[in-house]
C-alpha cells in the first residue's frame, strides 16, 4: 500500500520567521525569494486562484471616490514584492513607536482595504501580542474579511483582531467614538490614479488620536520637463502637484480642495516635442520610502511628444470624483510652415520646411497639401548626397530643428552651398531642356515592348573594380575566402549594404552618359539622382540561403500605374543563375487592367506564386546598366554559381511631378 505523503502545514512559527525575515530583509531581490512561496501557501489555505484565466477584475467595486479593487487584484499586489517588505518594516517601526509612547495600552490599528490576506499586517501579528496591539480589519468586500479571518483562525492570531468590519472606508462611521494610534490604508495607483487613497485618508484622518499617524505618511507627487536637444537628454523639475498626508487631510476635510490645482512654469527650451513625467513616490514612515521605479507603486507616467511652447504655464487638476485623475491643460506650439527659402537651417535651402513637414506629419497636424514638393524633398537629400533612406531617418530621429542642422553640415561642407540652393531652385521652378539622344531607335522600341533595357558598359572595368574593393572593405571580407563572405553584421540588411556614400560610388553617380540615358527614357532634364545602396549576393551554402528580396513591386498597385524608372549597374560579371537580377518582361504594358480585373488589395496583389509566372533572369556584364518599368515585378534571385554577384542601385526621377504616363 502506498503512503500518501501530504505538505507540511504552514503554521504560526512559520508566519514568525517569515515576518522576521521580511523586517531583516535589506533589498528587493531577497524580499521576492521570501514572499513568493509565502503567498502562494497564504491562497492555498483560503482557496484563492491567483491569476484565473481570463480574469477581468468582476468583484471590483465602484465608490463616489474610485474603484475598489477585487479580492484577487488585492492579492495580486503582493506580487510586488518591494511593496511588501517596505510597507511592513516602516509599518513594524510604527508599532513599535505607539508602544513607546503609551507602553501600557496596545495599540490601536485601523487598517482600511485588507484585502483577502492582510498582506501588510498579517506577517507582523505573530511578533505582537494582543496586549500590544489590537486591529480593527476594515474591507468593502465581505468575501475578503472571510478570508482573512480564516488565516488568523489558522494562525492562531485572531486575538489581535478586535473588529472586522465590512464597509466602504471612504463613507465609514464607528458605531461609538473611537480613534486610532495608526491608521493603515494602500488603496492607491500610481499617481493616486482610479483608487480611493485620497478620500480614504481625508475621511478617516478624523478618526486618528492625537498622536497617531496615517500609514503611509506621504505620498509625494511631483512633475517633470523631459526632452532632447543637440541629441543630449535632459531632465527639470517643474514642482509638486501636490503631496497627500496629513496636513493636506484635515485641509481637505475643512473643504479647501485649492492643492488639486495649480500651475507648472515651464523652462526656455529649444522648441520641439517634450515629455511630461509624472512621478510618485511614498513614504511608508519615518526612513522606510518607496522611491520611483521601487514599485508598482512608483512607476512613472507620461504624457509624450507634447509640443509644449517653451516658457509657458501647465495647468493641472486633480479630480476625486468618479475615478480619480489629473487632468492638465496645456498651449501647444506647432511649427507653422515656412517658406523653402528660408535657409536658416544649415544655409540650406527648403531644409527647414522640409523637417518642418516631417514633425507635422509625424504628430497628423500638416494642414497644407504638400504632395508635389515630394520630389523636391528627395531631391534635396539626394543633392546633398545623404540618400532618400538615410535621410528619411535622420527626418524623423532629429526631433529638433538643430539636430537636423548638425546632421546636414558634414554632407555640406564638401559642397559648394549656394551652388545647391540655386541647383534646387531651379528644380523647383522646373526648369526643363533639351534631351539627349543616346540610345537609339531598337534599344527604345525594346524598352517599350519588354520594360527594360541593357545598356553596356556605362561604367569602365577600372571602375567596376574600384566599386567591387570598395564593397570588400565595407563587408571587411576577402574575395579569395569564401568563408568571410557570411559574416552576420548589422552593415547588411537581407543582401543590401547600408552603404550610400563613397568617392567611388559618386563617381559612378557623375558619369554623364548614366544622366543621358535616364533623360531620354524620361524625356525630360530636370532630373535628380538618387543617392542609393549597394548590394551583395553571395552563393547559397549548406548554411546560407538567399534571404530576399524575391520578386516584388516597389510601387503601390493601384491603377493606373504611373510611369517611373528604377535601375542598377551590375559590378560583376553576372550569369542567370548567378543571383541575376530578375523580371517579368511586358507586363507594365497590361498591369492597369491586371490589377482592375482582380479585385484584390493592393496588398493582396504582391503575395503572388512567381514560380506560374514567366520571371526572366537577366545576365550581363560588369558595368552594364539594367533599367526597368516600376510596374515590372522584380527581384534578385537564388545565387548558384561560386561568385557573389555585386551591384549598386541607381535611378533618376524628376525635379517635379509628372501627370500622364511616359
Amino acid at each position: 500500500m502506498q503512503v500518501q505523503h501530504s505538505k507540511p502545514p504552514f503554521n504560526c512559527a512559520d508566519l514568525e520567521r517569515f515576518g522576521r525575515a521580511l523586517l531583516d530583509c535589506p533589498t528587493s531581490g531577497l524580499s521576492k525569494q521570501l514572499v513568493d512561496p509565502v503567498l502562494h501557501k497564504l491562497c492555498d489555505l483560503i482557496d484563492l486562484e491567483l491569476h484565473p484565466e481570463f480574469f477581468t477584475d468582476p468583484d471590483a467595486t465602484a465608490t463616489a471616490y474610485g474603484k475598489a479593487v477585487s479580492p484577487t487584484t488585492a492579492a495580486q499586489c503582493a506580487e510586488d514584492a518591494e511593496r511588501g517588505r517596505v510597507f511592513t518594516q516602516g509599518l513594524y517601526q510604527a508599532i513599535c513607536d505607539q508602544l513607546q509612547l503609551k507602553p501600557a495600552q496596545p495599540v490601536r490599528l485601523l487598517y482600511a482595504g485588507t484585502g483577502p490576506l492582510g498582506w501588510l499586517l498579517l506577517p507582523l501579528l505573530p511578533l505582537f501580542t494582543a496586549q500590544q496591539l489590537q486591529v480593527t480589519a476594515l474591507d468593502i468586500h465581505q468575501w475578503s474579511l472571510q478570508s482573512l479571518k480564516r488565516l488568523t483562525d489558522h494562525f492562531e492570531v485572531s486575538d489581535r483582531i478586535c473588529d472586522w468590519v465590512c464597509a466602504d472606508a471612504t463613507a465609514w462611521q464607528p458605531k461609538s467614538a473611537q480613534s486610532f494610534d495608526l491608521i493603515l490604508s494602500e488603496t492607491m495607483k500610481h499617481l493616486l490614479q482610479q483608487e480611493p487613497q485620497v478620500q480614504v485618508f481625508r475621511h478617516l484622518q478624523q478618526f486618528l488620536a492625537p498622536q497617531g499617524e496615517l500609514i503611509p505618511q506621504q505620498i509625494k507627487l511631483d512633475a517633470y520637463l523631459q526632452w532632447t536637444e543637440q541629441q543630449q537628454k535632459k531632465q527639470q523639475w517643474l514642482g509638486p502637484l501636490f503631496t497627500l498626508d496629513l496636513a493636506l487631510c484635515r485641509t481637505l476635510a475643512s473643504g479647501d480642495q485649492s492643492a488639486f490645482s495649480g500651475e507648472l512654469l515651464l523652462p526656455e527650451f529649444e522648441a520641439g516635442p517634450v515629455d511630461l513625467k509624472l512621478t510618485t513616490e511614498v513614504q511608508v514612515y519615518r526612513q522606510h520610502w518607496l522611491k520611483e521605479q521601487q514599485s508598482q507603486l512608483t512607476l512613472p507616467r507620461y504624457k509624450q511628444r507634447l509640443m509644449l511652447q517653451p516658457a509657458s504655464v501647465v495647468r493641472f487638476e486633480y479630480q476625486q470624483l468618479g475615478e480619480p485623475d489629473f487632468e492638465f491643460q496645456y498651449t501647444e506650439l506647432w511649427p507653422e510652415l515656412c517658406n523653402s527659402e528660408d535657409t536658416s537651417c544649415a544655409g540650406l535651402f527648403h531644409a527647414k520646411r522640409l523637417w518642418q513637414k516631417t514633425v507635422l506629419k509625424r504628430h497628423k497636424k500638416l494642414q497644407a497639401d504638400v504632395a508635389e514638393e515630394w520630389v523636391l524633398d528627395k531631391a534635396l537629400l539626394d543633392l546633398s548626397g545623404i540618400g532618400l533612406e538615410p535621410g528619411i531617418q535622420a527626418l524623423h530621429r532629429c526631433v529638433r530643428l538643430s539636430d537636423f542642422a548638425t546632421f546636414l553640415t558634414p554632407y555640406l561642407q564638401q559642397l559648394d552651398v549656394d551652388a545647391l540652393n540655386q541647383q534646387l531652385r531651379d528644380l523647383k521652378q522646373q526648369s526643363n531642356g533639351l534631351v539627349p539622344q543616346v540610345l537609339n531607335a531598337e534599344q527604345l522600341e525594346f524598352w517599350q515592348r519588354e520594360g527594360y533595357l541593357v545598356v553596356p558598359a556605362v561604367l569602365s572595368q577600372e571602375q567596376c573594380q574600384q566599386s567591387r574593393e570598395v564593397i570588400w572593405q565595407y563587408l571587411q571580407a576577402d574575395p579569395n575566402q569564401p568563408d568571410s563572405w557570411y559574416q552576420k553584421t548589422d552593415k547588411m540588411q537581407k543582401i543590401m549594404l547600408q552603404l550610400f556614400r563613397h568617392p567611388v560610388l559618386d563617381a559612378n553617380r557623375d558619369v554623364p552618359l548614366i544622366r543621358q540615358i535616364f533623360q531620354q527614357l524620361w524625356q525630360r532634364t530636370d532630373l535628380v539622382m538618387t543617392t542609393d545602396r549597394v548590394s551583395f549576393n553571395p552563393p547559397e551554402t549548406a548554411v546560407w540561403s538567399f534571404p530576399g528580396p524575391d520578386m516584388h513591386w516597389d510601387v503601390e498597385l493601384i491603377a493606373p500605374v504611373p510611369y517611373a524608372t528604377q535601375g542598377l549597374i551590375y559590378l560583376t560579371d553576372t550569369e542567370e543563375q548567378q543571383g541575376a537580377f530578375s523580371c517579368v518582361p511586358g507586363f507594365h504594358l497590361k498591369i492597369d487592367d491586371w490589377i482592375k480585373d482582380s479585385g484584390k488589395s493592393a496588398m493582396e496583389l504582391q503575395q503572388q506564386n512567381w514560380a506560374e509566372w514567366p520571371v526572366k533572369a537577366i545576365a550581363a556584364k560588369a558595368g552594364d546598366l539594367i533599367i526597368w518599368h516600376q510596374a515590372l515585378p522584380h527581384g534578385a534571385s537564388r545565387n548558384s554559381h561560386h561568385l557573389p554577384r555585386m551591384v549598386q542601385y541607381i535611378n533618376m526621377y524628376p525635379a517635379t511631378l509628372l501627370s500622364a504616363s511616359m
